[in-house]
């Protein structure tokens, strides 16, 4: 019989444990195999990576169900509520880090000239086929990703020398993989340029250039995928059932929830990386839209500590 109050108790002893020990190390791997999935079905306060090594079953994750078989690799974002269905013996790599992990990869990236690793993670962790486990065009990535997932689980059970550094160096490569693969996902001759398929291409590109506001325009837009203005703005809404100004209102303020939880940027530098106007015309509109301002929004919900308001 379910015992709500002991599930309730056990999710809050899990998730303190879990949270307690993100405050202190960047990131956690677990290695386990289940045979019935017993975790709590609420979101976590972590990005996570869960990889199927072997089983076979089915991913819910916000409603939408996927099958899952080895191989699968699943994104998760904090905001996400997932579980899943195990239908036959299955065992997971599951990666969780906080914003903490990912600034420690964007600074080790600035320092090498690679890619602003802030704008990279923003893409992964809210594109469809992430979610979906559709992530690898290229069977030479698939199976380095999977070489790397076994690397990173052998080092964080062996603990050998510099076994941290090989870790974190590991997922920085994981995490680019991820990225060139999705964005190979939205080229035009995978997907074709009708029904909802297309109005997946269009949000992924739309999430790819959120920092670009010139490329967001409806004009832009609609050239970009050969429409014109008006048909674009109708077959946006008639599939997503939102106009395309408020999906990018809506996706720019989930990003704003993310660095106001688990980042130290000033709200005004916030504003001005995500192209609102300025910092008094994001605070009226995260008002609007959240019932309450940035810098309480920040207190409420902080995912580790700050040193900078």
């Amino acid at each position: 019989m379910y015992n709500k109050k002991l599930h309730f108790n056990r999710f809050c002893q899990y998730f303190c444990g879990m949270f307690n020990k993100l405050l202190h190390e960047p990131y956690d791997i677990v290695l386990e195999e289940k045979d019935v999935w017993e975790q709590t079905r609420f979101s976590q306060p972590t990005f996570q990576l869960v990889y199927i090594r072997e089983g076979k079953g089915h991913h819910h994750i916000n409603g939408n169900r996927y099958d899952y078989h080895p191989g699968k690799l699943f994104i998760v974002a904090p905001e996400d509520h997932y579980h899943c269905d195990i239908t036959e013996h299955t065992a997971f790599i599951i990666i969780r880090f906080t914003q903490l992990f990912i600034t420690q990869l964007k600074d080790d990236a600035e320092r090498l000239e690679l890619c602003d690793w802030m704008k990279k993670t923003d893409y992964i962790f809210n594109n469809f086929h992430s979610r979906a486990g559709c992530i690898f065009r290229d069977a030479a990535d698939e199976a380095m990703t999977q070489a790397l997932l076994n690397s990173i689980a052998r080092e964080h059970q062996q603990h050998g020398k510099g076994y941290q550094l090989i870790i974190r160096q590991s997922v920085s490569i994981l995490l680019n993989l991820i990225a060139r693969n999705l964005l190979m996902s939205e080229s035009p001759d995978v997907q074709e340029n009708n029904g909802p398929s297309s109005v997946l291409r269009i949000i992924s590109y739309l999430q790819e250039h959120v920092y670009q506001p010139d490329m967001l325009r409806m004009p832009a837009l609609a050239a970009q995928f050969n429409m014109s203005v008006h048909y674009l703005g109708e077959y946006f809404k008639k599939h997503t059932g939102e106009s395309v100004q408020d999906y990018i209102i809506s996706y720019k303020l989930k990003l704003v929830d993310v660095r106001l939880s688990y980042s130290n940027m000033r709200v005004r530098e916030i504003a001005q990386e995500l192209g609102f106007t300025d910092e008094s015309y994001l605070s009226r509109l995260f008002k609007k839209y959240r019932g309450t301002t940035p810098g309480m929004y920040r207190k409420m919900n902080r995912k580790q500590p700050a040193s900078a308001s």
